[in-house]
């Protein structure tokens, strides 16, 4: 239908269009038929008619030319489907090859790892047995802490059990027993401050009140803590360096009389130093040392007074050891005045008249 419609519209145009030429060739004829009469006017009428026939020679040619469109159209149409046909089929041929190419390589990885099966089996089997090994030595080693730990939380609770045990027989203490505990720490505390000062102070009334609580307290804890202070205070008097050697100022105690040395002083002299309280304690322990001199009854029974009297314990040893040099005494306690002063009382007849100066 398009096609027709083209032919007529092309028709239209050849005969409504006007033509220069036969224009031309008319006004020509009719100058010439003008001058010459019908013989030129026959010619311009065949040319017009070669002209004319010109004319639709070239609308037949128009009207064949549009078959020829229509024949190309048709043409190319069939062309364009052959092009389709062809790249489909190249489509089709590029999936066969790759689906040929895809299932080659399955096939060779397939036969690769059939081959290669046995080696990656023995390397997975040991990577396998090394994971085993760490596993277990991991698991071992856990195991190991995880005992160190338990042993260490036992330990502990053994610990608080027994606190445990000890808070809950406290508790189940009266208040009687617990005043009785107390009340010994106190008395204990005591006996043990009484040493201090039997030591430090040379405190014969402190030795007096252990022995005392030796001998006479009902409590058997405490009578041997009592004994207990009294062997540490008389191991403390037995170094015979606890005090240095104190030379007596003999012109300033004795200024009356025109002497200096402490060895030209006499009986009478060093019994009045030794009876004098009021003289400073290492005076009166250098005064008990120099009566071993003076071999003669009034020194022994001084030193035996000092002995059973005297309140400084430094004093009381000095005098114990020196009336061992006199008389032969031997005593290796020698704060043990009772046994010194009974052992004199039975032999102080036989051992007077022995002594002279």
């Amino acid at each position: 239908m398009k096609s027709d419609h083209s032919k007529t519209n092309k028709t239209k145009e050849v005969k409504g269009s006007s033509n220069p030429l036969a224009e031309a060739l008319e006004r020509l004829e009719r100058s010439v038929a003008q001058r010459e009469g019908n013989p030129v006017a026959s010619l311009v009428k065949s040319v017009k008619e070669d002209v004319t026939s010109d004319k639709e020679t070239k609308k037949i040619r128009d009207a064949e030319s549009v078959p020829n469109t229509q024949d190309s159209f048709d043409n190319s149409k069939e062309s364009l489907e052959e092009i389709n046909v062809n790249k489909i089929g190249s489509k089709i041929s590029r999936l066969k090859l790759a689906f040929v190419f895809s299932i080659s390589l399955i096939v060779i990885f397939a036969v690769a790892g059939f081959l290669m099966w046995p080696n990656i089996k023995n390397l997975v089997n040991k990577e396998l047995a090394v994971i085993r090994e760490a596993t277990k030595i991991d698991e071992e080693s856990l195991k190991s802490g995880i005992l160190e730990k338990l042993g260490s939380v036992n330990s502990r609770l053994d610990s608080l059990s027994s606190n445990i045990d000890q808070i809950s027989s406290l508790s189940d203490t009266s208040a009687i027993d617990v005043y009785k505990e107390l009340d010994y720490l106190r008395q204990r505390n005591e006996l043990i401050a009484l040493g201090d000062l039997a030591i430090h102070n040379s405190d014969r009334k402190s030795l007096d009140k252990l022995i005392d609580a030796r001998e006479k307290n009902a409590d058997a804890r405490l009578q041997a803590g009592a004994a207990s202070e009294i062997l540490r205070v008389k191991l403390a008097y037995m170094n015979g360096l606890r005090r240095g050697s104190q030379s007596i100022p003999v012109g300033q105690l004795f200024p009356e009389y025109e002497i200096s040395d402490e060895l030209k002083l006499n009986t009478d002299q060093l019994i009045g130093l030794l009876d004098n309280f009021e003289v400073r304690d290492d005076h009166r322990v250098r005064a008990a040392y120099l009566l071993a001199d003076k071999r003669n009854g009034e020194a022994a029974m001084a030193l035996v007074n000092v002995v059973a009297n005297d309140a400084n314990l430094d004093v009381v040893r000095e005098a114990a050891m020196t009336f061992s040099e006199l008389t032969g005494f031997r005593n290796e306690d020698l704060l043990d005045s009772n046994s010194l002063i009974k052992w004199w009382q039975k032999n102080s007849e036989r051992v007077l008249p022995n002594l002279s100066n």
